[in-house]
């Protein structure tokens, strides 16, 4: 039903304003670097180790890759429905 959603998103977000879903976007685009930054430059690029211990994992659990690509297709699937439903309906 995440793709419904998506299609909502994008369909109603012209109710609002043309550019709604753009701006929508685009502000919350604005997180990545604070992202980046904490990750890559605060953390090393590695999770802090009392985060490994809450979740209850050693850092071996974390150098295995079970699901490959797929959360990045699927990422990008909810992306795509969600602009083409935004260009498909027009108020």
């Amino acid at each position: 039903f995440a793709y419904v959603n998506a299609v909502f998103m994008g369909a109603g977000a012209k109710v609002w304003n043309p550019m709604a879903l753009w701006a929508g976007l685009i502000t919350a685009a604005l997180i990545i670097p604070v992202f980046c930054f904490r990750h890559y430059i605060q953390d090393g690029g590695k999770f802090p180790d009392h985060m490994m211990a809450d979740l209850g994992m050693a850092g071996a659990d974390l150098s295995v890759k079970k699901a490959g690509m797929l959360p990045y297709l699927t990422l990008a699937a909810g992306v795509i429905v969600m602009l083409i439903a935004n260009w498909v309906f027009v108020i």
